[in-house]
């Protein structure tokens, strides 16, 4: 199931940065139903422009009866930031309900994150590390660590295929963490570091980010495998946008006060099972760096990953 193909597919989220692409991208050779609550009708636009059908839900509603009732493959990218009032019903909630109705897939990939470890100092995170509470978004790994458990216990109950994808920093020219600082740069605002450790991370353009999701499906066994999903190029904050100031001909200011630790991924088991990136961190920045807008340098704000 590595290119996914004839098949029946639901992705949640399906107006996001992660999740549109990959929608997009399925939908050449699948039957897509497209769930988000499509609050922007554009996206709504381009995801049926693609092909594929759009779904308006709320994910927060236990009622799944809009929803087809069987499909063969689920990838459940729906999530809601530190906060809001459904954020664990969405984030928690949600993925369980998708869990019991699709019990019968052959694979569930549901989108995770990398900020459910517990801090390891200045050391690339392993998918064996313990679970804990990244600071500044206590609230969002606490509601993404009950979905892990909801899933395992759910995949392992029912004999359902599943992959957890633990999502680190994705990006590319929709949006993203380090798409956001290159905004920055560009409007020669300071861009916010912690202090006193070096701010690694492991950043994953869209092109890589759409075709490992996509993978994702074909090592799905119960129980749950459970996967890093990030690049493989380490990098500071600092240096990648070293990197876009060289190509927008502007100096990154830089403030040591961020509160979230920065995180990185060891990422040894994805290239075993699902292979290697393709873009490097110095191409997927210029990519971001030409596909700016105006509108989106001047006023989009995307939240990436807690310390990404």
């Amino acid at each position: 199931m590595t290119q996914l193909s004839g098949r029946r597919v639901l992705i949640t989220g399906a107006s996001g940065l992660v999740a549109l692409p990959v929608a997009v991208a399925l939908a050449r050779s699948n039957e897509v139903h497209a769930v988000a609550r499509f609050s922007d009708p554009g996206q709504k636009r381009l995801i049926e422009a693609a092909g594929a059908h759009a779904i308006p839900f709320d994910l927060a509603n236990p009622d799944l009866s809009p929803l087809p009732e069987s499909v063969d493959v689920v990838i459940n990218y729906a999530v809601l930031p530190p906060g809001h009032k459904d954020a664990y019903e969405v984030n928690a909630g949600a993925a369980g309900r998708l869990a019991r109705r699709y019990r019968d897939c052959e694979a569930f990939v549901h989108g995770s994150t990398g900020s459910l470890y517990q801090y390891q100092g200045e050391r690339p995170l392993r998918e064996d590390d313990p679970y804990g509470l990244h600071s500044s978004a206590e609230p969002y790994a606490a509601s993404k660590i009950a979905a892990e458990f909801l899933i395992k216990h759910l995949s392992e109950d029912y004999q359902m295929p599943a992959t957890i994808v633990r999502i680190f920093s994705f990006y590319g020219p929709r949006g993203g963490g380090v798409t956001q600082r290159i905004d920055q740069v560009a409007r020669g605002e300071a861009v916010s570091v912690y202090p006193g450790v070096r701010n690694v991370h492991t950043p994953l353009y869209e092109d890589d980010y759409v075709e490992k999701t996509i993978a994702a499906a074909g090592i799905a066994k119960p129980g749950a495998e459970i996967i890093n999903l990030a690049g493989t190029e380490p990098v500071t904050t600092q240096e990648y946008c070293r990197m876009a100031g060289e190509m927008l001909g502007k100096e990154p200011i830089f403030v040591e006060n961020s509160r979230a630790w920065p995180i990185w991924a060891d990422t040894g088991k994805m290239v075993e099972l699902l292979g290697p990136n393709k873009i490097s961190v110095r191409e997927g920045v210029r990519r971001s760096v030409e596909a700016a807008q105006a509108e989106r340098v001047a006023t989009h704000h995307v939240i990436g990953e807690p310390g990404d």
